[in-house]
């Protein structure tokens, strides 16, 4: 390609651009001239949705607060806090795999064990005189409505479904829940307890094979104390009845038996007892621990609703799909007219 080449076509793009440009303002003026046609249309209807957007986002609308719980990631032993952890979930009745434990956590959250709790708890608010639980006050009267169950369950979907929200951190693994509450005190009462019943259930519910050996040492440690004392009665009844045995070989040869005896079972009581204590050290030692970097504090601005935010945005909306529908409203009654012309037609020939 030559100089003079080049030169032409580095002319004919700038000439290009202004051609299409110009063929794009063509296409667009009768619309925009049709909307400046219909202008008063689109202000009393766009006035009119924003009326309604600020009566329902200043009067209807209710405030809501967020209260935040943040859960650090187990940093003891891995193997023994994920089994421990992994038996919690299940008997929670959660199912999971191998991860983090705050993974686990995010799920044992959501569990009717641990919200149980919290929806019974009872809790002081600024719409009740009395402290009342999380169905007394979302329910009010409309409790006796249905069964006691039935109530729990609607409250426990809500929470789940609206309420709750939980984020883990994909790298530090650091758990955050969230509760939306009307109240503020509220919101950061029932984040807390959603804690405390997760340790809770973390401490008293799980299974390690340390807590296993307790149980079994505990129950041995009974059974042989039992027959340590039984041991001594006897060697102490045998000597009361028998003061003088020194002449009688039979009687030191007895005597030698239940000393015997006595040594074995004393023996093995302190074993025993050692054996239980190293066990409850390493059923402390494996617990999983619910480590709370942040509780929940009363949030004094509320999160909801962002009524500036909202109305920018719904107006934008409503100007947009508005003008849309005056600028193609002359084909889509040209497409309706057809297609109901076409169902008047199918009705005659089939009559």
């Amino acid at each position: 390609m030559t100089d003079q080449e080049i030169k032409k076509d580095q002319t004919a793009q700038p000439q290009k651009l202004e051609d299409w440009f110009k063929n794009l303002i063509e296409k667009i003026r009768p619309y925009v001239k049709h909307l400046w046609e219909i202008r008063k249309k689109l202000f009393i209807v766009n006035g009119v949705v924003a009326v309604i957007l600020l009566v329902y986002l200043y009067l209807i609308a209710n405030p809501y607060f967020e209260s935040t719980v943040t859960i650090l990631p187990e940093y003891g032993s891995k193997s023994t806090t994920l089994s421990g952890l992994s038996q919690l979930a299940s008997l929670a009745g959660v199912r999971v795999g191998e991860g983090a434990p705050t993974e686990i956590y995010q799920n044992i959250i959501l569990s009717e064990t641990v919200l149980g709790s919290v929806i019974y708890a009872k809790y002081r608010t600024e719409e009740f005189n009395q402290p009342v639980n999380l169905i007394q006050y979302f329910l009010k009267g409309d409790t006796i409505k249905y069964s006691e169950r039935k109530n729990f369950l609607k409250i426990y979907e809500m929470l789940v479904k609206y309420k709750l929200r939980t984020n883990l951190e994909r790298f530090t693994r650091i758990l955050t829940l969230t509760v939306t509450m009307p109240e503020s005190k509220l919101s950061a009462e029932v984040a807390n307890k959603i804690a405390e019943s997760l340790d809770l259930y973390v401490r008293t519910k799980r299974k390690t094979y340390a807590s296993e050996q307790s149980f079994y040492l505990e129950k041995r440690t009974a059974q042989v104390k039992d027959s340590l004392s039984l041991a001594e009665e006897k060697l102490k009844s045998f000597r009361e009845q028998n003061r003088v045995i020194l002449q009688s070989p039979a009687l030191l040869l007895q005597q030698g038996r239940l000393m015997r005896d006595l040594e074995i079972l004393n023996a093995v009581y302190i074993e025993l007892n050692k054996q239980l204590e190293i066990a409850k050290i390493d059923d402390i030692r494996e617990t999983p621990i619910v480590n709370i970097k942040e509780w929940a504090e009363d949030p004094v601005i509320k999160t909801g609703p962002k009524r500036v935010n909202n109305f920018i945005t719904i107006m934008f909306f409503s100007v947009l799909l508005s003008g849309l529908f005056y600028v193609f409203q002359p084909q889509l009654k040209h497409y309706y007219a057809m297609v109901k012309g076409a169902r008047l037609n199918e009705s005659e020939t089939s009559s």
